[in-house]
């Protein structure tokens, strides 16, 4: 067996946008006067927004309304968007061009299930829109990251069992996600969380069709 469809996520797989996440919150955490570490970021890479904002409001000890923390929310957002508009192919992942290119080539279709409602301004500064075939909203999905909806309906519209296909992760919820399906998952790379993924890389570069298909088969071996 080989690899049918690959679905990617975006932040820390094909551009690293981490620390755009955690420079556009901080005005936010400061603000607030709240404690926000890097670790904190990471924690909360891939889930929804408003999952961080509810923690930060949290941890301020002051009550806020629903709609004041949706303008915390869009002031972070706000904040983030003027970040990534700065982007370029330059800052892409390594060998994330090579292997994009070599799965379009192959004709295996790609799918992008990011949990950000930017991906696809990100994609377009990036220049790689037009290789993906499915493009998921994040705001038409019913649950986040951690739970699997975006993953597979990623592959449902790109008409793959769910068996047949690779996903590719950095964050702890995605990956979460991921292994909670047949899906054959990669986590890229080092926190230790990332050692559950099906085949974990230090680092984009060593993403190849023929080291997927490679790992892909080694996994059908075992079963």
């Amino acid at each position: 067996m080989t690899c049918k469809a690959v679905i990617f996520d975006l932040d820390g797989v094909i551009v690293d946008t981490v620390p755009l996440y955690y420079k556009a919150t901080l005005p936010v955490i400061n603000e607030l006067g709240v404690p926000f570490t890097e670790a904190d970021n990471l924690a909360y890479q891939g889930r929804p927004r408003m999952e961080l904002i509810d923690m930060i409001v949290k941890r301020s000890g002051k009550v806020f309304t629903e709609e004041e923390k949706i303008e915390l929310g869009e002031w972070k957002n706000r904040n983030y968007q003027e970040l990534i508009a700065q982007l370029t192919e330059e800052d892409a992942m390594p060998g994330i061009y090579r292997f994009i290119q070599e799965l379009s080539q192959a004709g295996i279709p790609m799918a992008l299930a990011s949990a950000s409602s930017n991906a696809q301004f990100v994609l377009k500064q990036l220049g790689l829109t037009t290789f993906f075939d499915v493009i998921m909203d994040p705001k038409s999905l019913k649950k986040g990251k951690p739970d699997p909806e975006i993953f597979e309906t990623a592959a449902d519209r790109l008409g793959v069992p769910y068996e047949n296909c690779v996903a590719i992760e950095d964050g702890e919820a995605g990956l979460e996600a991921i292994r909670s399906t047949p899906m054959f998952s990669i986590g890229v790379g080092t926190a230790p969380y990332l050692d559950q993924a099906d085949w974990t890389i230090p680092t984009t570069a060593s993403l190849t069709l023929e080291n997927v298909n490679s790992q892909f088969n080694r996994r059908e071996s075992k079963k």
